[in-house]
C-alpha cells in the first residue's frame, strides 16, 4: 500500500464515540476548529481568558451541535454549527473581552432546548421550564422567551402550571430590575443596542427621576407582545404531522421573533442583549440555509452594539442598524404567523 492510499484510508476511516459515528477527517476538523477557537480567544497582552467563560463558550458550541444533530442526524451540519459558534465574533467579544455572562445564559437556554425536544417527554418539558425560569429570573433581555412560551402553551406544548411559573419568574425580575434602574438614574444614552430608541431619539433627560421615553416603552412593550400572542391564538391547531426538524425550526423562529421584539422595544437594553439571539440565529441558519440572509443581518446588527461599546462611536449611524433589525423582525413575524396558521384563515375571509 502506497502512502497516498494510506492517507485516503485514514481520512475516511470510521470512528465512534458512544452513539456518535464520524469519519477521521471530521474529527480532525473538529480538533483544528477547537484550536482556532481557543487561539482567537487568547489576548496575549493580558493572558488567557477566564476559564469560566472559555468553558461556557466551548460547551455552548458543543450543545448547539448536539441540538442540530438530534434534529437532523447530520454530522456535517453539527460540525458546521460547532465551528461557526467557536469563531462567532459576538461570542468572542462577550465572553473573552467583556467576560460577560450572556454566553453562559446562552448555554443554559440551548441546553433547555435539548430538554424540549419531542422525545424528551414530560420530564423534559419540566426541565425546560426550570432552566428557562432561572434564565428569566436572571436578566430582563430574555423576557421575550415568556411570550413565546405563551404561544407554546396555546399549542399545548406546555401546561398552565409551567406557564405560570415562567410568568412569575419573569415578573419578579422585571419589577426588581426597574426598581434598580430608577434608583440608579440611568438614561437611554447609557446603553448600546440598536433598537427603536435609536430611531425616535434617546436624548438624555437631566434632573428627572424617570425618562418619559423609557417609561413609554416599558408600558408599550408588554401590551404589544400580549396583542401578538392573542393574534397567534387565532391560528389553527397543530396537526401533529410535523417532523422533528420542522418542529425545531418553528420553535427557533418563535423564540427569535419574540426575543428580538422584546429587546427592540424595552428600554435600557445593553450590547449583550442580543448575544443569545445571535446563537439562535446560527442554529436557524444551519437548519434553514435558504434564509441565510436573516442570520447574517442579525449578526451584523448584534455586533454593531459591541462595536459602539468598544469604540464609543459607530462606523454607521445606529439608527441604520435599528432599521435593519426591524425588517428582520417583520420577516420573522410573517413566517411565525404562517407557522401558526394565522395567514390561512385571513386569506379565506378575504
Amino acid at each position: 500500500m502506497n502512502i497516498d492510499q494510506f492517507l485516503r484510508d485514514l481520512l475516511y476511516r470510521k470512528c465512534s464515540i458512544g452513539p456518535l459515528r464520524f469519519d477521521f477527517l471530521e474529527g480532525l476538523l473538529a480538533v483544528c476548529i477547537t484550536g482556532i477557537g481557543f487561539f482567537i480567544r487568547t489576548p496575549f497582552e493580558t493572558g488567557l481568558p477566564h476559564w469560566t467563560h472559555l468553558l461556557a463558550e466551548w460547551y455552548l458550541a458543543l450543545a448547539s451541535a448536539v441540538f442540530v444533530w438530534r434534529l437532523t442526524s447530520g454530522r456535517r451540519r453539527a460540525l458546521v454549527t460547532y465551528g461557526m459558534l467557536l469563531i462567532l465574533p459576538t461570542l468572542v467579544a462577550e465572553g473573552t473581552i467583556l467576560q460577560g455572562d450572556a454566553c453562559v445564559a446562552a448555554l443554559f437556554f440551548v441546553s433547555a432546548l435539548l430538554f424540549f425536544l419531542p422525545e424528551s417527554g414530560k420530564m423534559g418539558t419540566w426541565l425546560f421550564t426550570l432552566v428557562t425560569g432561572g434564565l428569566l429570573l436572571w436578566s430582563v433581555p430574555y423576557a421575550g422567551i415568556l411570550f413565546a412560551c405563551m404561544v407554546l402553551w396555546q399549542r399545548e406544548k406546555l401546561t398552565i402550571g409551567q406557564l405560570l411559573f415562567l410568568a412569575l419568574t419573569a415578573g419578579m425580575r422585571l419589577v426588581y430590575a426597574y426598581a434598580l434602574w430608577l434608583r440608579a438614574g440611568y438614561t437611554l444614552v447609557t446603553f448600546h443596542w440598536p433598537n427603536i430608541y435609536e430611531i425616535v431619539g434617546r436624548a438624555s433627560i437631566q434632573g428627572q427621576l424617570v425618562d418619559p421615553v423609557a417609561l413609554t416603552g416599558l408600558f408599550l412593550t408588554p401590551g404589544l407582545l400580549l396583542l401578538l400572542v392573542w393574534l397567534f391564538a387565532q391560528g389553527e391547531k397543530d396537526t401533529g404531522c410535523l417532523s422533528k426538524k420542522e418542529e425545531g425550526i418553528r420553535v427557533l423562529r418563535l423564540f427569535l421573533f419574540f426575543g428580538l421584539l422584546t429587546c427592540y422595544f424595552l428600554p435600557y437594553m445593553n450590547q449583550s442583549a442580543g448575544c443569545l439571539y445571535g446563537v439562535l440565529a446560527v442554529l436557524y441558519l444551519v437548519l434553514v440555509p435558504k434564509e441565510f440572509l436573516v442570520a447574517m443581518l442579525l449578526q451584523i446588527v448584534i455586533f454593531a452594539g459591541y462595536q459602539e461599546y468598544f469604540r464609543e462611536s459607530s462606523m454607521m449611524p445606529m439608527a441604520f442598524f435599528a432599521g435593519i433589525q426591524f425588517l428582520v423582525i417583520c420577516w420573522l413575524g410573517v413566517k411565525v404567523l404562517e407557522d401558526a396558521g394565522v395567514m390561512m384563515p385571513c386569506r379565506r375571509k378575504s
